[in-house]
């Protein structure tokens, strides 16, 4: 049951994200990105090939998590979430479009 609430979750959280009504931002760890929503937070990092996606409480208690590459199942699409989240607080298109830049300006 707990894990069908967290895939409801992640559903939620990626569509606010993609209509970007949600924040990211990223950790000292430069592969895990949160977002807070209320008194709750949501984590999405990568770590050896597995992504995970946590959710923590105000308590900072561990209420729901999915993985992938992990143990999880029907986690479908957590791994391109992750590397749109990474893209866009990382800015990483925006670099490139700016080298596009400065290479088409070299006469």
């Amino acid at each position: 049951m707990e894990n069908n609430k967290t895939l409801s979750v992640f559903n939620k959280v990626r569509n606010l994200t993609i209509e970007g009504k949600l924040i990211w931002k990223e950790e000292a760890d430069v592969n895990t990105f949160f977002a807070s929503v209320g008194d709750y937070k949501i984590y999405i990092g990568k770590s050896v090939g597995t992504i995970s996606f946590e959710l923590f409480n105000h308590l900072y208690e561990k209420i729901g998590m999915l993985e992938y590459g992990g143990y999880s199942t029907d986690t479908e699409g957590l791994d391109v979430f992750y590397e749109q989240i990474r893209r866009n607080v990382q800015s990483t298109d925006d670099g490139l479009d700016d080298l596009l830049d400065q290479l088409d300006s070299i006469d």
